[in-house]
């Protein structure tokens, strides 16, 4: 299950395994602490792997030039871009932090409405709306960046 959450929002396999593993031992130095009162252990330990993932995004955050991605990724229709290749959409994820990615993850990958995305995340529907809106707004900005 963590494995399955984490590969989701992870670029590959190799990148996934490494996350889960690291976050394994830390669970496993940290087992004392943990309170079953708080939390279920799956929860625990998948909380651990977000905070791993968000420590890898930060180590590893690459930049990059959209001039770079070749002319025929991108599809322009009137002002609005289509993206038809899945390596220019990870590479404009990299512009939103971890929340505003998973919240792009839950929306358009898992096809969840924001109602539900709030349920899962403990946030207000609004909110979930709002945090949207300038995820996507942030990945339009860099699109256009490149264009």
């Amino acid at each position: 299950m963590v494995y399955g959450y984490i590969r989701a929002r992870m670029g590959s396999d190799a990148e996934a395994e490494d996350i889960v593993a690291e976050a394994y031992l830390k669970a496993a130095r940290a087992f004392d602490r943990f309170d079953p009162s708080r939390a279920q252990f799956v929860t625990w330990v998948t909380t651990i792997a977000k905070n791993c993932m968000a420590s890898y995004y930060r180590k590893n955050r690459t930049t990059f030039d959209l001039d770079d991605v070749p002319e025929s990724v991108v599809a322009i229709e009137g002002e609005q871009g289509n993206v038809d290749d899945a390596l220019l959409v990870r590479q404009l994820l990299t512009c939103l932090d971890e929340e505003e990615r998973e919240l792009i993850a839950l929306k358009y990958r898992d096809g969840l409405r924001n109602v539900d995305i709030a349920q899962e995340l403990n946030m207000n529907a609004s909110t979930v709306s709002t945090k949207l809106a300038h995820a996507l707004t942030k990945m339009r900005t860099m699109l256009k960046k490149g264009a």
